[in-house]
């Protein structure tokens, strides 16, 4: 079996990019009026990539997009990218930022947007407040400030202490589910994740093992519901799948197990798939040595090909794909190193994406999966000004993708390579 090579960046070269984007981010900074002249294009529709783009943005939005040459604007910033390619700020639609400088790895890699599912005392939740107030540079992040399953842990508990009545035991029960989603409503949740299976990322659970059920799901779905929030599915094993799609979940989260019936029922109902791919050659590796690390490599390894050929199904029956890392962008984390370049290769290479469709995965995709594509996730006037800029075609080699030479986050200029 063949895994994805996870390609981690040399060290000392992204440290130099850290610095150029810290400099170029001077704290509470305002949205900058720039015109991007001599663009090549690729918008994350799926549309083909145009050349000879100008993207004039003003106030933090686009506010042109011309095919022609354009003169200087008194006041505006012109910078020339000499036919380097633009694409939308890539959007991970499954992280677990939970610090500042995590944020700022994820945006150094071109993510703007993230969806932060799950958070450890409200750690996610303050470095999303501190880069939405401008203190501190980041993507902007939606997050769940918790995860609701039968067995939370206790850093769930240390923040929601009106549920420790079921430490020892299990938080069951439409109503306690209905109960706990408004807690996390309470503490600013943007989403709101369930778990409809137990975790894989510890060799002590059992990911083929339902966790909520399919009311107690529903009860989350129709609560969240009631302030326009979504929910997402941590879902592996096929029961539990099945049984959050039919409770109304957005998305389904990694997927493993997913049967053809219930990718069929997601189609139908428009319900979004997260696969989560390239994760799972990190988590596979055999660099452990202890016991739990060699349980956990050799269930990963089990894991890729039916997950693999869940995606390949999914792909087939029209269900949307949004791409994700599942990582931390924490220095010295498993998962740590993850990007979504990552994932675009995997869906290229061992899933039959086409080049055009991988990009999208990573912008159209998860912008609708988050809700957010009235405000991003495309090059369109009126959206928030999130681009990204690469030296080479990463239509030809997503492997482009992992060093941006210019991030544009909701109208800043961020990260700034030289000789632009």
């Amino acid at each position: 079996m063949t895994t994805h090579d996870p390609c981690r960046w040399p060290r000392p070269a992204l440290r130099a990019l850290w610095l150029t984007a810290v400099a170029a981010y001077p704290l509470a900074a305002a949205a900058q009026n720039v015109d991007l002249v001599n663009v090549t294009l690729i918008d994350g529709t799926g549309a083909a990539p145009r050349q000879g783009v100008s993207i004039m943005v003003r106030d933090g939005r686009i506010a042109a997009i011309e095919t022609q040459a354009t003169a200087a604007t008194a006041g505006v910033r012109r910078i020339d990218l000499g036919g380097r390619y633009v694409l939308p700020g890539l959007i991970d639609a499954h992280a677990h930022i939970e610090s500042p400088d995590a944020a700022l790895r994820a945006l150094h890699s071109g993510v703007t947007t993230a969806r932060v599912l799950g958070d450890t005392n409200l750690q996610a939740i303050g470095t999303r407040d501190l880069v939405r107030a401008g203190h501190v540079p980041g993507p902007d992040m939606l997050v769940s400030p918790g995860h609701i399953r039968p067995k939370p842990g206790m850093a769930f508990f240390e923040v929601y202490p009106q549920f420790g009545d079921a430490i020892g035991g299990e938080l069951r029960g439409p109503g306690r589910i209905a109960e706990a989603t408004r807690a996390l409503m309470v503490r600013g949740a943007d989403v709101i994740k369930v778990g409809a299976s137990e975790r894989a990322g510890l060799a002590h659970t059992d990911p083929r093992k339902q966790e909520l059920t399919e009311d107690e799901m529903r009860a989350a779905v129709n609560e969240a519901a009631k302030k326009g929030l979504f929910v997402a599915a941590h879902a592996h094993d096929r029961v539990g799948a099945a049984a959050a799609v039919r409770a109304g979940v957005r998305s389904i989260e990694h997927g493993t197990w997913i049967d053809d019936e219930s990718l069929a029922e997601m189609k139908r109902r428009g319900t979004f798939f997260v696969p989560t791919l390239a994760v799972m050659s990190p988590l596979g590796d055999p660099q452990g040595n202890s016991a739990a690390d060699a349980a956990l490599q050799l269930r990963t390894q089990a894991m890729m090909g039916p997950l693999r050929a869940a995606v390949r199904t999914a792909k087939a029956l029209g269900v949307t794909v949004a791409a994700a890392t599942d990582g931390s962008y924490a220095d010295k984390d498993d998962t740590g190193d993850i990007r979504i370049a990552h994932e675009i290769g995997v869906l290229r290479d061992e899933i039959g994406f086409s080049a055009l469709e991988s990009i999208t995965a990573a912008t159209l995709n998860s912008a609708r999966a988050l809700g957010i594509d009235g405000r991003t996730g495309t090059v369109r006037v009126g959206l928030e000004a999130d681009l990204v800029a690469y030296d080479g075609d990463p239509l030809a080699d997503h492997r482009t993708l992992f060093e941006p030479r210019l991030v544009v986050s909701d109208g800043r200029v961020v990260v700034e390579g030289a000789a632009l």
